[in-house]
């Protein structure tokens, strides 16, 4: 991590680079801001901004909103603390984690796609559904992913001060509809219901019940029953049953016939899709175990186990 090279110094405006923050879509019409330009105008910067140098000039790498208050109000210079020369990119997202994730205000949407973002540069600019699998992965049992990995997941624990569930319930908001994640972004609707709906996202009222929500606000619980009716309204219409697993296992043998003759033959980018396709069904079903509730075992579930028809 880089180190501060010296206090604090006084640097012009111009000389200071911004690019891409984890805070995005800073409204400077808000009330907030324009309490924060007041303030800056009443006592001045209280808490400099962050910066490190950049060829002549400064990256900014935390305090935008401080960076914007000072420009409304014309002010010629900000202070700030320069860090000595940092490595990469990683670090850079890892600095304006810490600063960021201090503060109570940052929405999840910025905070899941930091994430994300700090994984991609680690690792190779990897999917997102990976990434997501990984953290489930993680979640269960560390010793799932590899050592890589792992270190960089316990860095972000460590960055964001937010627990293995947090995490990964931050990035599943990730996967919502684009108006739902505005809404959770804007605080239009909370937090724990944009979870609420990014368990749901196969419900087929999914956007009728947001849309009905945005006109009339609903409780955690009310908004669970609207979206289990739309399930249960669409299973009624249908008359249609998901199908025994036993009927997907005629596939499964298939294919592990086909990998044991073929086994030398494939390509290996076909191999590691076929892995990743492999581990996100894997990743699905065991949150799924968990969150299924208990029930006695039947006829159909114990003839159905992989173990015996997959042998």
């Amino acid at each position: 991590m880089a180190s501060a090279s010296g206090g604090y110094m006084y640097i012009p405006l111009e000389r200071i680079i911004v690019e891409k923050q984890i805070r995005t879509g800073i409204d400077m019409e808000s009330d907030s801001f324009k309490a924060l330009v007041a303030s800056v105008k009443a006592r001045g910067i209280l808490e400099p901004v962050i910066v490190v140098g950049k060829e002549d000039k400064y990256l900014l790498l935390a305090g935008e909103r401080r960076f914007l208050a000072c420009k409304q109000l014309d002010l010629v210079a900000i202070p700030a603390r320069v860090l000595d020369q940092v490595r990469d990119q990683a670090e850079i997202i890892e600095i304006q984690m810490i600063e960021n994730f201090q503060r109570e205000d940052i929405d999840p949407i910025d905070m899941g796609n930091a994430f994300v973002d700090f994984i991609k540069v680690k690792h190779n600019n990897a999917e997102f559904n990976q990434i997501l699998n990984n953290i489930i992965s993680y979640g269960i049992d560390p010793g799932r992913v590899d050592n890589a990995f792992a270190s960089t997941v316990d860095a972000i624990a460590q960055s964001s001060g937010k627990s293995m569930t947090s995490i990964k319930n931050t990035l599943t908001l990730l996967k919502l509809p684009p108006e739902i994640q505005s809404a959770v972004k804007k605080g239009l609707i909370g937090v724990s219901q944009g979870y609420i709906f990014a368990a749901n996202l196969d419900n087929p009222g999914l956007m009728e019940v947001f849309n009905a929500i945005q006109e009339k606000p609903v409780t955690n619980a009310a908004l669970t029953s609207m979206l289990k009716a739309c399930t249960k309204v669409k299973r009624d219409l249908s008359g249609m049953k998901p199908k025994p697993f036993a009927k997907y296992y005629p596939n499964l043998r298939a294919m592990k016939t086909a990998i044991e003759k073929g086994k030398g033959k494939f390509a290996r980018t076909d191999l590691e899709k076929l892995l990743n396709d492999l581990r996100t069904v894997c990743a699905l079903v065991e949150q799924q175990v968990q969150e299924a509730p208990e029930e006695p075992a039947t006829e159909s579930s114990v003839a159905s186990k992989p173990s015996k028809n997959l042998a």
